[in-house]
């Protein structure tokens, strides 16, 4: 415990990591970012995790409201995905340094208060899923 607090702390002290403090199941936890990642209304995927050779995630992509916790992002429009969602949206995407990147869209940030929760994005060949859970209570300069 002792090298990995030494470590954060130097990370900290050189302006290299922020740290947020989240709730999650009635803990706290602190979770450690690089500062070019602090999160955003920006989703970034690197092209290689996603099948982006073909012309699925050329155009743009579906987005929709899965359940409480969850967000689907697709290249093509999911019939499943569409009937079950609360609500759903096409989106642009933009092709930046081999990464795809996504403007989550205002309804989804105020439905799921992205502001205010931490979220952990994963990918499944062409789709990418958004878990919401956690609330971020504050970022702080160094873990108490």
């Amino acid at each position: 415990m002792g090298h990995v607090d030494g470590t954060v702390r130097r990370l900290l002290n050189s302006g290299e990591v922020f740290i947020t403090v989240i709730e999650r199941y009635g803990r706290r936890a602190n979770l450690v970012y690089p500062k070019e990642q602090k999160p955003s209304n920006i989703i970034e995927v690197p092209e290689s995790l996603l099948e982006t050779g073909n012309p699925l995630w050329q155009r743009g992509a579906f987005i929709y409201a899965l359940d409480n916790v969850n967000i689907g992002i697709s290249g093509r429009e999911i019939s499943e995905w569409k009937e079950i969602s609360c609500f759903n949206s096409k989106i642009p995407i933009e092709h930046i340094n081999g990464k795809i990147s996504l403007r989550i869209p205002e309804k989804f940030i105020d439905f799921y208060h992205l502001n205010e929760k931490h979220r952990a994005v994963s990918t499944d060949g062409n789709s990418i899923l958004i878990t919401v859970s956690g609330d971020v209570i504050e970022t702080k300069k160094y873990p108490s």
